[in-house]
């Protein structure tokens, strides 16, 4: 009887410590998530940082190696997509940089940068109806931030206004050629298309 009594001890001892060592386990793993989630941001933004040293100095290849390297550990992140397409821009493979750019944009919709350099890219490759998109988003972005006191005109709006002029210059659309020449008129003053004279106005047709 005894035996039986010390022998149920110890089972339940040894179960208490395997419940105690799962527990810690799962602590421990828990943990591990926590501070991944919370240092991954942080990560990224060294290794990005490291990327945009390694442009400025003219080193391609670093550059690539520490973007990929942000894209392992953050698939969906806007800023490195967007650097990437920079490198590959300036390598002449306009094809993988319209493909990065296309990554940045719609990994975060409200990346002004990424929206302006795609919408740019595609002036230059005369393609003017696919920019409007982009560069209608960057006007959204420097209007809703200008009206919340985030930012003010910033440049990239600015210079999406300008732009959107040119393009709907070039589709055909008087309308909204107008309506953007009279936001620049009001903004930026003096700048860009907002400089160019304005038509003379059409005689008023007195009755007979």
């Amino acid at each position: 009887m005894e035996d039986r009594l010390i022998l149920s001890h110890q089972r339940r001892e040894r179960w208490q410590q395997r419940k105690e060592v799962a527990a810690k386990s799962c602590y421990s793993i828990i943990i591990v998530i926590v501070a991944l989630v919370v240092l991954r941001p942080v990560m990224v933004d060294q290794i990005l940082s490291r990327a945009e040293a390694y442009s400025a100095a003219g080193m391609a290849e670093e550059c690539q190696r520490q973007c990929e390297k942000a894209l392992l550990i953050d698939d969906d992140n806007s800023d490195a997509w967007c650097q990437l397409a920079r490198l590959y821009k300036s390598e002449g493979d306009r094809a993988m940089a319209h493909a990065a750019y296309e990554k940045a944009v719609h990994a975060d919709a409200t990346n002004q940068v990424a929206h302006y350099e795609l919408a740019t890219m595609y002036v230059e490759d005369g393609k003017h109806q696919m920019a409007i998109p982009y560069l209608e988003q960057v006007r959204r972005l420097g209007a809703a931030r200008a009206k919340d006191g985030v930012l003010g005109r910033s440049s990239y709006h600015r210079d999406a206004l300008d732009m959107l002029v040119l393009c709907y210059q070039k589709v055909g659309d008087s309308d909204k050629t107008e309506l953007n020449l009279k936001e620049m008129r009001v903004l930026y003053p003096g700048y860009g298309h907002a400089a160019d004279p304005l038509p003379p106005a059409a005689p008023n047709s007195l009755p007979h």
